[in-house]
């Protein structure tokens, strides 16, 4: 699958088949970048034909300059290697929270490795690209990616749902009443067990924080289709999803 989500941003990947009908996208988004194209996580091993596919056939001869990992969990990182035989000369960036030695794999070495700096803003190929903390993690070294050009924030597994088969393509433009509060809810309680365990207010007041700091224009789950419309209102329902995940458990 190759999806145009605005301008020069693209996504890419498959999904996972759950139970009773629910699916998991996994994703990896793809900024063209005027030739020196930018990758954003790496997608799954177990979709690795299908995506090495798609990239060559969106690329075309040109090489990506950067891939970006959100964290080191093997559908953000399972077809890296892949993508790094393909085009050797593809820089990696990753959190600068992570340990190198044990989150990345042994044949990564250490001149392929760039570190983003939670609160910094790089440039790569021309792009300004800003890092932060990921708000909602379950591993430490996970960080979130802002686009300036395209307004895009990366959020790892974050803003993720799962969703019925006939929704495997659509944006949330291209659905009714864009993605429902139950479809995150299902992911988030499935994603991030210790939800129940904090404070719900705490995290969305947080998640909210990010969002008045950034012209955020879309959001860009590796679990989810980007978010290109209706931002603000999939961050309502974010944050309901959260509150009915712990209350439910208080309760």
């Amino acid at each position: 699958m190759i999806r145009r989500v605005v301008d020069d941003l693209y996504q890419i990947g498959e999904s996972i088949e759950g139970t009773d009908g629910w699916h998991e996208p996994v994703r990896v988004y793809v900024l063209l970048n005027d030739g020196c194209p930018l990758l954003f996580d790496a997608g799954s091993h177990v979709h690795r034909g299908q995506i090495m596919a798609n990239l060559r056939e969106l690329l075309g001869d040109t090489p990506p300059g950067y891939v970006f990992l959100t964290h080191t969990e093997l559908p953000h990182t399972g077809n890296l290697k892949a993508i790094l035989d393909a085009w050797p000369s593809a820089k990696i960036v990753v959190s600068s929270a992570i340990l190198p030695y044990c989150e990345l794999p042994w044949w990564v070495t250490e001149d392929q490795v760039m570190y983003g700096h939670a609160g910094t803003h790089e440039t790569y190929g021309g792009r300004p690209i800003s890092f932060l903390d990921g708000i909602l993690k379950d591993q430490p070294g996970t960080h979130w990616m802002f686009d300036e050009k395209t307004g895009t924030l990366f959020t790892a597994d974050a803003f993720g749902y799962f969703y019925p088969t006939s929704a495997e393509t659509l944006f949330d433009d291209e659905l009714d009443a864009g993605v429902p509060t139950d479809w995150l809810r299902r992911y988030h309680e499935t994603a991030f067990r210790f939800l129940p365990l904090v404070s719900a207010k705490k995290v969305n007041a947080d998640i909210d924080k990010v969002f008045a700091k950034r012209n955020v224009k879309v959001i860009g789950p590796t679990h989810g289709n980007a978010i290109r419309h209706d931002v603000n209102g999939c961050v309502t329902r974010l944050n309901q999803a959260i509150l009915e995940i712990c209350e439910e458990t208080k309760a």
